[in-house]
């Protein structure tokens, strides 16, 4: 199935009105510390007619004004004020005064209204992401599909074994189907993920189960013997160590599976302490539980207990995995939208901000990801988690533009998803974008897909456009991450598809679509820009989308297309008389063309170029 193109529509959002990011290239520390006054900055065209700017902010929950002062740098005019730190989240905006009356910059750009302030830009004095972390790009693995080691281990019996190459099973078989990868198979094969240039493994959990996804844990305080047990972790964090790479894995605090040792002893005794962990409305047979399946018993955070073991203090589960000898760079924290809350009852902020206060206490440079699929900005109101799994600004928004529209329609509740364009997807891009800090975004995971989504080769409507969507996932905010096998050409419809194992069979492989994830890796994790530069439209049409990734170190165009598309032209006053080709096919040209910059490539296509120092 392919789209259909759309009419060209006249291009919106090039630079040439007031614009302000929270990146470091406007924030003179984008991560400050509480009492800190920092300078944030502000840019116009010098000859944009705005005659003054003030900035709001909020202290104590009161709005503040502040006055700047402006300065004149070549074409452009910048705008600077000092704003206290005064709170755990600092909310601010620009009031514009010029010819056309006063307007408010915010995330969302400009509006001539008085906008609420949800959409203020916003500044943590909690911390922000471990440093490495916009740096990385992460590679998922589900480990029984990964590798195998060779060691024999016999089926659990709730489990069967099957052979490598075997179908995924449909229906409820195939949870318990065991294809035997272990971690000591994932670390053997550490050399390919050092070829493909990722900077670290993502395991989905490793605590023993009575699934191959182990969501449902049977125990905290040990690897699952299925994988090798505490010492096959153990020497994969060396191995890790040794390759230079990051090790990151799951932790479940939303639920256990109704074989936990802790929700056993709960039902066996209600005066048991364990009773306490989970909300019974009728003991032993009546209780809480994770989207009403009674395998997944839900975790009642009121219990001081049960904090105490999971995730308060260095010997909670959650601390002890994060400390020596297992050393783990961070968690994954599984459904962390729902954790904590059941009806009357919400917890949420204070296990979020409880384990954080456990991560650092271990290590400041310990990563808090959390699972959330949609609305993530009611909790990010301080220490918690460093960043989410962005598929509400990411995944679904570029799978929206590129997307299967049959496979799509399967996917979404109602009527299901049609095709958009390329204004549409910018404007979802941005809301997400402007809902949460700008810290909280560099520090979340950003893909296209994982374990729990169909494979974005398969979600893409054609192999061309599956490689725009992979451009334009390396080069938005956030740190990327690829699911096992995507690199190779692996294929899935749904999420237990997606499962399928690891080809390790060489001649099988798209060397030229490995060819070109590695390149893009490469670029990725070079580029101080993508990693940590902030963001700007240059272009959002229906079939072109175009923006500014500029750090102070470097600033890159990366436009993309699903279709051909017009050739972008920008004022070399804004981007100088030459760009430099990063990546992109050889149809990707720039050249200046009187006073304008004119980028073109025939689509579907994807580029990046790197720009001359602000003119």
């Amino acid at each position: 199935m392919t789209l259909a193109p759309n009419r060209p529509t006249p291009m919106a959002g090039l630079p040439t009105g007031p614009h302000h990011d929270s990146s470091e290239r406007y924030v003179s520390d984008p991560h400050p510390s509480l009492g800190e006054t920092v300078e944030v900055s502000m840019e116009v065209p010098a000859d944009a007619g705005i005659t003054d700017v003030g900035l709001r902010t909020v202290h104590d929950g009161e709005a503040a004004f502040i006055e700047g002062r402006s300065e004149v740098i070549g074409s452009r005019r910048l705008w600077h004020f000092e704003l206290p730190c005064h709170n755990e989240i600092v909310p601010y905006r620009f009031r514009c005064v010029g010819s056309g009356g006063p307007q408010w910059l915010t995330g969302m750009g400009t509006v001539g209204h008085d906008p609420q302030d949800q959409f203020d830009f916003r500044l943590m004095t909690t911390g922000g992401p471990p440093s490495w972390v916009p740096e990385t790009v992460w590679y998922q693995i589900v480990p029984d599909r990964f590798a195998r080691s060779g060691s024999a281990v016999d089926a659990p019996e709730w489990g069967w074994s099957c052979d490598w190459h075997a179908p995924i099973a449909v229906g409820p078989r195939a949870m318990t189907q065991i294809y035997g990868g272990d971690l000591a198979g994932v670390a053997a094969r550490l050399d390919h993920l050092v070829s493909l240039g990722v900077g670290g493994v993502y395991l989905t959990p490793i605590f023993p189960a009575r699934s191959n996804h182990r969501y449902d844990a049977t125990a905290f305080d040990r690897v699952d013997p299925l994988l090798g047990g505490d010492e096959a972790l153990i020497g994969l964090r060396r191995a890790c160590d040794d390759k230079g790479l990051r090790l990151i894995t799951d932790i479940t605090l939303n639920h256990t599976g109704d074989a936990h040792e802790w929700f056993r002893a709960a039902r066996t005794d209600a005066d048991a302490v364990e009773a306490g962990f989970y909300r019974f409305s009728d003991h032993p047979d009546n209780y809480a539980c994770w989207l009403g399946v009674a395998s997944l018993p839900k975790l009642d955070h009121r219990s001081d207990e049960l904090r105490r073991r999971l995730y308060r203090g260095p010997d909670s589960v959650a601390g002890r995995f994060l400390a020596p000898p297992f050393s783990l760079d961070g968690w994954r924290v599984d459904v962390a939208n729902m954790t904590g809350r059941d009806g009357p009852i919400d917890l949420n902020r204070e296990v979020r901000r409880a384990v954080r206060a456990t991560s650092d206490a271990i290590s400041p440079e310990r990563w808090l990801v959390a699972e959330h699929v949609h609305d993530v900005s009611r909790d990010v109101d301080g220490p918690g988690w460093h960043g989410w799994m962005n598929y509400s600004g990411v995944s679904r928004p570029i799978a929206s533009w590129l997307g299967d529209p049959e496979l799509l329609r399967t996917l979404t509740a109602g009527p299901g998803q049609d095709p958009r364009g390329g204004e549409e997807v910018a404007r979802a891009i941005d809301e997400v974008r402007a809902s949460v800090p700008w810290a909280f975004l560099l520090g979340s995971m950003a893909l296209l897909g994982s374990h729990d989504t169909p494979r974005w080769r398969s979600l893409a409507a054609t192999g061309e456009l599956a490689d725009v969507g992979v451009g334009l996932l390396m080069s938005l905010p956030g740190s990327p991450c690829l699911l096992y096998g995507d690199e190779i050409g692996l294929l899935g419809e749904n999420n237990e598809q997606a499962r399928v194992p690891m080809c390790w069979d060489e001649t099988s492989w798209d060397h030229d679509l490995l060819a070109r994830r590695r390149a893009l890796i490469r670029l990725r994790r070079s580029s101080p820009a993508l990693a940590r530069g902030g963001f700007r439209w240059v272009e959002r049409t229906a079939d072109a989308l175009a923006f500014i990734r500029a750090s102070r170190a470097e600033r890159l165009l990366v436009r993309a297309t699903r279709y051909d598309a017009p050739p972008l032209r920008c004022p070399v006053s804004i981007m100088g008389d030459e760009a430099e080709l990063l990546f992109g096919r050889d149809a990707a040209t720039s050249a200046r063309s009187g006073d304008q910059l004119v980028f073109d490539a025939h689509g579907p296509s994807f580029a990046i170029w790197r720009l001359q120092p602000d003119p």
